[in-house]
């Protein structure tokens, strides 16, 4: 009594699928960008958003510069700026140092803005101590607080300033300008530590525009530290960071780990199937699928997003894993019934394959409710290579390795050929797999009574790769300048004055939070 058969639904339906296929690899993009691995509907991450949109520079590299000497340090930056500044094709705008030092006219127009925006009465002393019959006295004070005054501050502010036109009102004297400490922001105390910001001359849109652009500076920045003379017992420490080194190095290391982790899959599977049947075109058969799968799934994922980024790409590993089982079944099945034809063996194989199937899609898809959109992503494309690679395995592995098995034989033969001859599992082997599983299930107890359960990390490090060069030089901005973690506020309106009315509503919240000890301290620009 044969089985009924499967029958192959024909070679035509892979056709139709070629359509989506191409349609999806001309729509596949590779995103990198940090703020997008994140969920999108939380409002911290909105708000980055927003901050990255309208305060942030997206074209800006910050490099970090260390050494030993504050004059090596300081000497490092402006060769940096001197070497970068001529490539007005490449770079916009290098800042090594506040701007007021080096164009303190902007600091004028800043200066008279402040002014020109207090209260008439304040405003009102400004103009009375500059009118024509005050001026010599004016004069006169500030040559007697010169001559007497012990304040470094006050003979530097005085000496430049006889008129006190920086002497702001104590309510935005903190908007203005340190006129005394010239590298605040810039370098840290010691001044052994500075950041130069460059600014790229064009967008830098994606990872391909950022590690261009990148290739430009970098040897010019080496090649700017190498001209001087530095002892070489406190090299010169050079770091990168900012939104181009956050996405160049993203995606540097996404390429890495898929490289490695589908490679690495390849071989295990390659070295394994070798093991087990010690036949090479069924190993390279399956291998051609296994790409063939990846790469449709890939182009599938892009005519359903578009975008792909870059935790998602996790699932090519996973994929490649899933999918090798199917068609080891089939040639399992096929090597140990040699009587059954191809269509005999799918009827038998692949309903329990369909069901293993679905109940993977399902586990995969429901990522898709989760926060992370890159585990949606990788969800959603494990699912759709589940399938391809059911469907594929199911009907395509087998009838090129068995060509002489596309119909199915006769009773005769069925009765000549026989099966293989079952080899019952030995005492011997029996007893070795049970002491090697309690073994294994000592050792596992064993750990976990030292060592505990895995904590969780509930914090944004799970999502920081290992030793990233460009979180490292944020660390180090931190540490050197002395940045806190704080929380950042973005306020929004229709106007100015909505603006400033929604400030000074917030203002008033932070001043009684400061005085009942809830944050230290806050800085509105409720003066401007």
């Amino acid at each position: 009594m044969k089985a009924p058969a499967l029958q192959h639904p024909g070679r035509w339906w892979w056709l139709l699928l070629l359509i989506p296929v191409a349609i999806g690899l001309g729509r596949l993009h590779m995103e990198a960008e940090v703020f997008d691995l994140l969920p999108p509907n939380l409002r911290s991450v909105q708000g980055l958003k927003i901050y990255q949109k309208h305060f942030s520079n997206a074209r800006e590299l910050i490099v970090t510069v260390q050494s030993g000497s504050a004059e090596t340090t300081e000497a490092a930056a402006r060769a940096i700026s001197e070497t970068l500044r001529p490539m007005s094709n490449e770079i916009a705008g290098v800042t090594w140092q506040p701007p007021w030092m080096e164009h303190p006219e902007q600091t004028a127009e800043l200066v008279a803005y402040l002014w020109f925006n207090q209260p008439p009465a304040v405003f009102a002393e400004l103009t009375n101590r500059l009118a024509p019959e005050n001026l010599v006295q004016t004069l006169q004070n500030t040559r007697e607080q010169l001559a007497t005054s012990l304040s470094p501050e006050d003979i530097a502010r005085s000496s430049y300033d006889p008129f006190g036109m920086t002497r702001l009102p104590e309510s935005v004297a903190g908007a203005a300008p340190s006129f005394v400490q010239g590298g605040e922001g810039f370098s840290s105390p010691d001044s052994k530590f500075r950041i130069v910001f460059i600014e790229a001359a064009v967008d830098l849109q994606s990872y391909p525009q950022c590690d261009r652009w990148l290739k430009v500076v970098e040897p010019k920045v080496d090649a700017a530290i190498s001209k001087l003379n530095v002892d070489q017992t406190t090299p010169i420490k050079i770091g990168y960071t900012g939104r181009p080194a956050f996405v160049t190095e993203t995606a540097a290391g996404m390429k890495h780990d898929i490289v490695t982790s589908v490679g690495g899959t390849v071989a295990v599977i390659a070295i394994l199937f070798w093991l087990a049947h010690r036949r090479i075109k069924p190993m390279l058969w399956l291998l051609a699928l296994l790409a063939l799968i990846l790469g449709a799934t890939l182009a599938l994922g892009g005519l359903i997003y578009g975008t792909i980024n870059a935790i998602s790409l996790g699932f090519a590993a996973i994929l490649l894993g899933l999918a090798v089982d199917y068609a080891v079944v089939h040639y399992q099945e096929a090597l140990a019934h040699p009587a059954l034809s191809i269509a005999q063996i799918r009827h038998a194989i692949a309903p329990a394959i369909f069901w293993a199937a679905i109940t993977t899609i399902s586990a995969f898809f429901v990522l898709n409710f989760g926060g992370l959109p890159g585990l949606g992503q990788l969800g959603t494309l494990v699912a759709i290579g589940v399938a391809l690679a059911a469907s594929i395995m199911i009907f395509e592995y087998l009838p090129p390795l068995f060509p002489d098995r596309k119909y199915p034989k006769s009773d005769a033969e069925v009765a000549e050929i026989g099966t293989l001859p079952h080899k019952p599992i030995s005492a011997t082997a029996k007893k070795t797999v049970f002491i090697v599983s309690v073994i294994v299930l000592l050792f596992g107890f064993g750990v976990l009574l030292i060592f505990g359960f895995p904590r969780i990390d509930g914090t944004a490090n799970a999502l920081r790769p290992h030793d990233s060069p460009a979180y490292n030089a944020v660390d180090a901005i931190q540490k050197n300048l002395g940045q806190r973690e704080s929380l950042w506020l973005i306020v929004g309106g229709a106007n100015i004055q909505e603006i400033g009315t929604r400030l000074d509503q917030v203002n008033t919240v932070l001043e009684r939070a400061e005085s009942n000890n809830v944050v230290s301290s806050s800085l509105l620009p409720v003066q401007l």
